[in-house]
């Protein structure tokens, strides 16, 4: 067989080293979940690539379509791992867990069994030939039904998904962040017009998908946000992991003081689980476990001390109005200190100087009676 080198394979091959590039980059940054996300967007991008660099060497229609498996790979694993990496980095990270994963790889797994076996079934080509354009041979595809549920259901919804994602959140985050989540998106968002025209039908690259070629101007904008706004190292703490890590027991509540929400925290402190807690009014719950005799509700707020019925434990419990953009109140923000070792502390010492004033009586005493002897 012979080979052939169009020209348009520089740019593949400049867009694989860029990509190789770019993730030797980010295994210098510090490991995290976030990172090894954005780690497995490069590799598909590297694996797309290098498919159609060696699909396009070749001069006949086996060598073309078989390496369009690479291709697909390449496609599935970039943009899987990008919207995982767009909801860990948008601060839905709880959302991928053992029992998620599989619900999102269920998709893309079934399109890349199906890549795999393209020449068994007419799902992903209905035809496939090669033509001679420009003094190369050129694969010339009539596309099935599973190449658009593949390209619309699982290539172009992960990649909007994810971008969507990252804007909505760099909404919402300080400008460094949102610089960085703009930039990303837009890298994100390049490749698509490109690959929008070439399945449409217009010639943008001598006949080949240029697709995999705007991922370089991507790469190059991701890298400028790696270096400039120290992306993935700076990666905000998702809201809702530092809402489930903290020590204090809190709650969000509505106006009625019925409870919306709540952390493990909390669930421990009343010994309940969270889907037991929604929905229950917390004055009335707090009166079942706690003595309230040194807490107050007044105007609308809650702050003083609980104690358990058996006096063991003790928090201090306050509350603060939760307010939307025009300061109207929405709820109320509850939060328990657990302050047993500090009340037990304070008992403690309080003992301790009774007893020693108790001493001192007992010696006053002893010395006014050896006077009055002596006397």
């Amino acid at each position: 067989m012979d080979l052939q080198f169009p020209d348009i394979n520089y740019l593949y091959l400049l867009a694989l080293v860029t990509s190789l590039a770019l993730a030797l980059f980010t295994h210098s940054l510090v490991k995290s979940s976030g990172i090894r996300l954005w780690l497995t967007v490069i590799y598909g991008f590297s694996l797309w690539t290098l498919g159609e660099l060696l699909a396009n060497s070749g001069t006949t229609l086996a060598w073309q379509l078989g390496f369009q498996r690479l291709v697909h790979a390449g496609v599935l694993v970039s943009v899987t791992g990008w919207l995982l990496f767009a909801l860990h980095y948008a601060g839905y990270g709880r959302l991928i867990s053992r029992k998620t994963v599989p619900l999102f790889l269920a998709l893309p797994t079934c399109a890349m069994l199906m890549a795999m076996t393209l020449t068994e079934h007419s799902l992903m080509y209905r035809s496939a030939e090669l033509i001679q354009r420009n003094d190369y041979y050129v694969l010339d595809l009539e596309y099935g039904l599973g190449f658009w549920v593949q390209t619309l259901a699982c290539s172009y919804l992960y990649t909007l998904a994810g971008s969507l994602l990252l804007l909505r959140a760099s909404i919402k985050r300080a400008t460094v962040f949102r610089g960085q989540a703009v930039l990303v998106s837009m890298a994100a968002l390049i490749p698509v017009l490109p690959n929008l025209a070439y399945l449409g039908g217009i010639d943008l690259a001598g006949g080949f998908d240029p697709t995999s070629l705007f991922f370089v101007v991507s790469a190059i904008i991701v890298t400028f946000a790696t270096h400039q706004f120290q992306f993935l190292t700076l990666a905000p703490v998702a809201r809702d992991q530092v809402f489930d890590s903290i020590s204090t027991s809190v709650a969000i509540t509505n106006n009625q003081w019925r409870i919306t929400d709540v952390n493990p925290a909390f669930c421990i402190a009343f010994d309940v689980e969270a889907t037991m807690l929604i929905g229950c009014h917390l004055p009335t719950l707090i009166s079942e476990k706690y003595d309230r005799r040194e807490a107050e509700m007044a105007s609308g707020s809650l702050h003083g001390r609980l104690v358990t019925s058996d006096g063991m434990r003790h928090f201090d419990v306050s509350s603060l109005p939760v307010l939307d953009n025009r300061r109207k109140q929405l709820g109320h923000l509850v939060m328990l200190q657990d302050v047993t070792l500090v009340q037990k502390a304070l008992q403690e010492i309080d003992r301790l100087a009774k007893e020693n004033s108790q001493g001192e009586e007992t010696v006053s005493e002893r010395q006014l009676k050896l006077l009055d002897n002596g006397g």
